[in-house]
């Protein structure tokens, strides 16, 4: 009898401690639970933190370059162009200067208020000044024609500079170019003529000279 007392005191410690032991391991399992629960609740913080924020700079980075490009959208709407201006000016006399030198002739700039004789015809004045004598043709046909410092102009033909090497050259083999804009468009007219037509116009041709033709566009593109 006294056997089976100890017996099953032995046995009510056994179940104690394995009682004792499974409560701890679940009081651990908890814990480790509780712990990654938490470690992953606030990883998922971070990140929900983190994104808001790279949206928020990415609408500025977006909205910013759309400012800069209305910006400059309206700058180059307010930048004034001109077809033709005094660097362009300039740049035609560098070019003039090389050619005649090639051609083996001597040509010079002139403009309103400052005219070359050409058989009689002071020019431009004699048709492009205020008190202008003679109309323009141009292929045969009378046409408008004025002087324009910007390239254009209410007439048909808008002249931006004049070169002639009648100062020069022999009588008979003068020349006067009228480089100028018909529809927008670069035209170099020129003209040998010597004397008076019926219409009582000064004649041009469209010169076939591919040098002068492909130097003026050259010029025109180049800003």
């Amino acid at each position: 009898m006294k056997k089976a007392f100890i017996g099953f005191g032995i046995c009510l410690c056994l179940f104690s401690l394995a009682g004792c032991g499974n409560g701890k391991n679940e009081s651990e399992k908890n814990n480790k639970s509780s712990v990654k629960t938490t470690v992953t609740s606030t990883k998922n913080k971070k990140t929900s933190s983190r994104k808001p924020a790279e949206t928020s700079l990415s609408s500025e980075s977006a909205s910013a370059s759309s400012s800069s490009a209305a910006a400059a959208s309206e700058s180059a709407a307010k930048k004034p162009t001109t077809i033709w201006d005094a660097q362009k000016s300039t740049e035609l006399q560098t070019f003039m200067t090389n050619w005649s030198a090639a051609m083996g002739q001597s040509y010079q700039s002139y403009q309103p208020g400052n005219s070359v004789d050409f058989y009689g015809l002071k020019l431009p004045d004699g048709v492009l000044g205020e008190a202008k004598r003679q109309p323009v043709a141009v292929g045969g046909q009378i046409v408008t024609a004025e002087w324009s410092d910007n390239g254009t102009s209410a007439a048909e033909y808008s002249i931006v500079a004049v070169y002639s090497d009648a100062a020069t050259a022999p009588y008979t083999g003068k020349h006067v170019y009228f480089f100028g804009f018909h529809n927008n468009q670069p035209v170099v007219l020129v003209s040998m003529q010597n004397q008076g037509m019926p219409d009582g116009a000064l004649h041009f041709e469209q010169t076939e000279n591919n040098d002068l033709n492909a130097g003026l566009i050259r010029l025109l593109l180049a800003r």
